[in-house]
Formats: C-alpha cells, sequence, structure tokens
C-alpha cells in the first residue's frame, strides 16, 4: 500500500500535507499514542491535519464506530466510502465531513500544527463491494481508495442503440458489465490513455469519453449523477495524466455543475 507510512510520526505527517496544499490529501502511518498494531489516517483538511485512529482491539480493528476484522476489510470500505467526517465543536453543523482524494506516496519523509481529534463519523452512502482482484496482499496494486461504480446508459460502437450498463472504476480502469452480478465486462476504458471527458448536452444527462480509438457516448439517470461520474473520471485523468500538457487537461470538477 504505497501510502502507508510505517516510520513517519505525525509532525511529519503534518508537516508533508501541509506542504502539498491539496484537501483530501492523506496518508495512513503508525499510531504514535497508541500500541504497535495501531494505524492513523492523517488527512489534509484547508487550515490544519487532522488525524484519524484506526484501534487494534485485539480481534479486529476500531475505526470510528465500525469494527473490521482485518485491514482488509477497513480498506474495502473505504475503497467504496472516500470520505470522513469528525465532530467538531467549532463547526456549526457539527460534522465536518471531507473527501480523501489524493493519496501520498511513500517517498518523502520530513519534520514539524493541527489539532488530534478522534473520529465520530465515517460517511455511509451506498457503493456496492469492491472488486478486488488480487491474492490478498495489502500491497496489491487494484486497491485504491478513489472508485465509484453504478449504471450508466451507454450508445453502441456500430449498432447506435442504447443499453443499460453496470460500470465500475478502479485505479484506471474502467470497466462496465452487462448486469452488476456478471463476471466479465463486456468493455474496458483505459483511463491513463483517455484524452477527455466532456458534457454532451445533445441527449439528457448525457457526457462523452474520448480515447485514441473512440468517443464513448455515456447518459447518466440524473444531472447530479452526471456531475458526480464526471469528477471521478476527470479526477481518473488528471491523477493518472501528471506529466499532460495544460491543453490535454480534462475540465475542472467545478465546470461540470449545473450544467
Amino acid at each position: 500500500m504505497i501510502w502507508y507510512h510505517p516510520n513517519l510520526n505525525r509532525h511529519a505527517a503534518e508537516h508533508i500535507l501541509m506542504g502539498t496544499n491539496k484537501v483530501g490529501s492523506y496518508l495512513m502511518r503508525n499510531y504514535s499514542r497508541g500500541g504497535p498494531d495501531d494505524l492513523t489516517v492523517s488527512v489534509k483538511y484547508p487550515d490544519d491535519v487532522k488525524h484519524f485512529p484506526i484501534l487494534w482491539q485485539g480481534d479486529g480493528y476500531l475505526f470510528g464506530k465500525h469494527k473490521f476484522d482485518n485491514l482488509r476489510k477497513l480498506l474495502q470500505h473505504f475503497e467504496n466510502i472516500p470520505a470522513i467526517g469528525t465532530a467538531d465543536s467549532t463547526n456549526m453543523s457539527g460534522c465536518y465531513q471531507i473527501e480523501l482524494r489524493y493519496p501520498y506516496p511513500r517517498e518523502v519523509l520530513c519534520d514539524n500544527t493541527a489539532s488530534y481529534m478522534d473520529i465520530d463519523e465515517h460517511i455511509e452512502t451506498g457503493a456496492r463491494p469492491a472488486d478486488i482482484h488480487s491474492s490478498g496482499e495489502l500491497e496489491d496494486p487494484e486497491f485504491e481508495i478513489r472508485q465509484k461504480s453504478g449504471y450508466l446508459t451507454k450508445r453502441g460502437e456500430r449498432v447506435k442503440n442504447w443499453k443499460n450498463r453496470w460500470f465500475v472504476i478502479q485505479k484506471h480502469w474502467m470497466r462496465y458489465y452487462a448486469s452488476k452480478e456478471d463476471a466479465s465486462p463486456k468493455g474496458v476504458i483505459n483511463l491513463s490513455t483517455a484524452l477527455d471527458c466532456n458534457v454532451d448536452d445533445s441527449f439528457n444527462n448525457g457526457f462523452t469519453i474520448t480515447t485514441k480509438r473512440r468517443i464513448y457516448y455515456i447518459q447518466a439517470a440524473t444531472p447530479e449523477d452526471r456531475t458526480a461520474w464526471l469528477e471521478m473520471i476527470c479526477w481518473k485523468l488528471d491523477y493518472y495524466h501528471p506529466y499532460r500538457g495544460e491543453t490535454d487537461k480534462p475540465k475542472p470538477l467545478n465546470s461540470f455543475k449545473g450544467k
């Protein structure tokens, strides 16, 4: 797991994450105030860094109000629900939620403030159990928090009819299946080589994904659903194309809202 930093302390984590200047950057490290098997997720908020302990209970990991038999199950939970919320007495809403967006790779060790907080809430919004394509090790490259799944309608390449497909975005792959229950995809879009994604208002809640080979025409159920898919695809294109020219980058996330 590239965002696990076993030798990083709290102050170093704060220094690194504050230096990214990206809200939603996160990493996992050992919990310096806990036992040898306890962990912490450190997350960059707009003005500081907050730390969320994952405590070993002898028979599983306790994360907020939820208990997981092992780390793999905890990571599966994170893959489907990439967001954290905390009770904050200074926050009038009483619950300050933030999305986990940028895993910080195990490359930098630094050292230097933030408020330490126990986790109160982990956002529980529906998601399909993660597809796992591995032997089960935590170093599995398929493991990633930023993933999405759900039904969309896609136009055929040769026969221009529209069919409902179950889409799954995991890592840089966007697979689509005839149904949620199918094990083999009907097709795969490689987002690491895709060129662009855009709103297409020529049909309701439509958008396109452009690759070197073709343009995929896709329809979401609602405007909000379209925005959510475009934001995810845009993030993936940006994340897996770190050296693309400015003119090749996808639209900013807020450019999809309200269209």
